[in-house]
């Protein structure tokens, strides 16, 4: 996984706070990316009903953007008895999008741009938040071992 934020432990789990200080309004993220797709095979614990029956199926990368005016960065936390996962509807979200791919790239680095929707444009980020993971439910300790995502250049587009 990769992220703007930091980390800590709460326990054996994850504490993260997504986002970095942000005040700009990119029209795109932008980067290039491989991924080499696994089988998922491993299944946390107190899953949602969504992904019970995902062994066996394709796991999935995941990258995607968002950029906030919360007052403070937003916690994550992935202990199944306490989870607080990302949510796309929190109002503080100014803009998003996301990229999803459960297929294997084949032949080098593939180019992604990522167009912002923007839901309101008459208020200023205060945060830019950026995740990438190869196993886009690993918040739920779900995903295929070995699955492998490279990323390079990242860009922020602006018009």
């Amino acid at each position: 996984n990769l992220f703007t934020g930091d980390f800590q432990l709460d326990g054996l789990n994850g504490l993260l706070h997504f986002g970095r200080s942000f005040s700009a309004f990119p029209s795109a993220l932008k980067f290039h990316y491989q991924y080499s797709m696994k089988p998922i095979d491993r299944l946390g614990d107190n899953l949602p009903d969504f992904l019970a029956n995902s062994k066996g199926q394709p796991d999935t990368c995941q990258v995607f953007i968002a950029l906030t005016d919360n007052a403070e960065p937003t916690e994550i936390r992935n202990n199944p008895n306490n989870r607080q996962l990302f949510n796309r509807a929190d109002p503080g979200i100014i803009a998003f999008a996301e990229f999803n791919s459960g297929q294997s790239t084949t032949g080098g680095y593939q180019e992604v741009t990522l167009p912002l929707v923007y839901r309101a444009t008459h208020r200023t980020p205060k945060w830019i938040i950026v995740v990438a993971s190869s196993s886009k439910y690993g918040d739920y300790y779900v995903g295929g071992v070995g699955s492998t995502m490279l990323l390079d250049e990242l860009e922020l587009v602006y018009e």
